[in-house]
């Protein structure tokens, strides 16, 4: 049977594009392919353990018999895996357009911040009394700002990433 029929694959191949594969044992991709929502169950523990197995017998993961103790087997990424990641490591359009939507709410969301600095400036004339807490209000909305802006910048560069290395998701953590 292909690899890519066996069960858990597509959500262990999910795992293999979002991570890098260092000194992992069986536990660890249980709990990243438990983080994309699959059921808790043992059935579904033995598929994804068979399937580590399957890719080790076909060199795509290796044993690290050195860091392997106590019945816990280690595994480390093979050179293969990156031929196995750019197979099915393809990133949907879908997923950019999230991102771009997110990026474009974030922008909104500064936008309007900037305004309210900008209102607030306007009302310190027309409260002199609460002038300090005025400006108070502002610097917590810069704040904002600049927060905004950061997950901005990183939604930039994530887009580039990956728009620039073709949709792929074979990203390193």
């Amino acid at each position: 049977m292909e690899i890519q029929n066996l069960p858990m694959f597509r959500e262990l191949s999910r795992v293999f594009c979002s991570y890098k594969i260092e000194s992992w044992q069986t536990v660890d991709f249980w709990d990243k392919v438990k983080l994309l929502k699959v059921v808790d169950s043992n059935v579904n523990y033995q598929s994804v353990y068979r399937l580590i197995l399957r890719l080790v017998k076909d060199g795509y993961l290796t044993v690290d018999v050195e860091k392997s103790r106590y019945g816990q087997t280690t595994y480390t990424e093979a050179e293969n895996l990156h031929d196995l990641r750019s197979q099915f490591c393809i990133e949907s359009t879908s997923t950019l357009q999230e991102l771009n939507l997110k990026k474009e709410e974030f922008e909104c969301e500064i936008t309007a911040l900037k305004e309210e600095v900008k209102a607030l400036e306007d009302l310190k004339g027309q409260f002199p009394d609460i002038q300090f807490k005025i400006e108070q209000v502002k610097a917590i909305k810069s704040r904002e700002i600049s927060n905004f802006q950061v997950k901005v910048n990183a939604m930039k560069s994530l887009i580039v990433f990956l728009e620039h290395r073709g949709g792929s998701t074979c990203l390193n953590n």
